[in-house]
C-alpha cells in the first residue's frame, strides 16, 4: 500500500497518464480509500483542465526577433572584449600572478607594519651585503679568466698528445 507522500509524488504522472499499469492501479486503490488524496486529485483535475481552457497564444515575430536577439547581442559584446582580457586566463601566467601576491604581500608588510623601519633597516643591510658577494664573485671571476685561458692551452696540448682531438682543433 502506498503513503500518501508517495501518492502526491505521482499525482502528477497519474493525471497526466505517465504512470505504468501496476503504478496506476496502486495510485487508484489508494485514491479509492484516502479521502485527503482524492481531494487533492479532484483540485489537481480542475487546475488541469483551468490551464488546458486558456487560448494558446502566438508571439509577435517582433517579440521572437527581439528575444532571439538576445543571446547574440551578448555573443557579440563578449567576442568584443574576449582579447581584452582573454590573456589574463591563460595558464602560463598563474606563476607571474603567485609572485606578483608573493611580492604584494610582503611589500604591504614592510610598508604598513608599525616598525616597518627597522625591517626595512634590516632588509637595507642584507641587500647590500648580497650586492657585496656578488661584487666579489664578479671580481673573482675577472681574475680567473686569464688562468682558464693558460690552463685551458695546457689541457689542448694534452688532449693532442693523447691523440684525443680529432679535425681543427689540433692547431692550438
Amino acid at each position: 500500500m502506498m503513503t500518501c507522500e508517495r501518492i502526491e509524488e505521482l499525482l502528477s504522472a497519474y493525471l497526466e497518464g505517465d504512470l505504468a499499469a501496476a503504478e496506476k492501479a496502486e495510485v487508484e486503490a489508494h485514491l479509492a480509500g484516502c479521502a485527503e488524496c482524492s481531494g487533492l486529485a479532484a483540485l489537481m483535475r480542475e487546475a488541469l483542465a483551468a490551464a488546458a481552457a486558456f487560448p494558446e497564444v502566438e508571439p509577435s515575430p517582433q517579440l521572437l526577433a527581439g528575444l532571439y536577439a538576445i543571446p547574440e547581442a551578448r555573443r557579440a559584446k563578449k567576442r568584443l572584449l574576449q582579447p581584452l582580457f582573454d590573456w589574463l586566463g591563460r595558464p602560463a601566467l598563474q606563476p607571474v600572478y603567485a609572485a606578483a601576491t608573493g611580492l604584494l604581500i610582503v611589500l604591504s608588510f614592510v610598508l604598513f607594519h608599525p616598525e616597518g623601519r627597522g625591517i626595512r633597516k634590516a632588509i637595507d643591510v642584507q641587500f647590500h651585503r648580497g650586492v657585496g658577494t656578488v661584487e666579489k664573485l664578479y671580481a673573482d671571476a675577472g681574475g680567473l679568466k686569464g688562468e682558464i685561458k693558460a690552463v685551458s692551452a695546457n689541457v689542448v696540448k694534452s688532449f693532442n698528445t693523447l691523440g684525443l682531438l680529432k679535425g681543427d682543433e689540433k692547431k692550438q
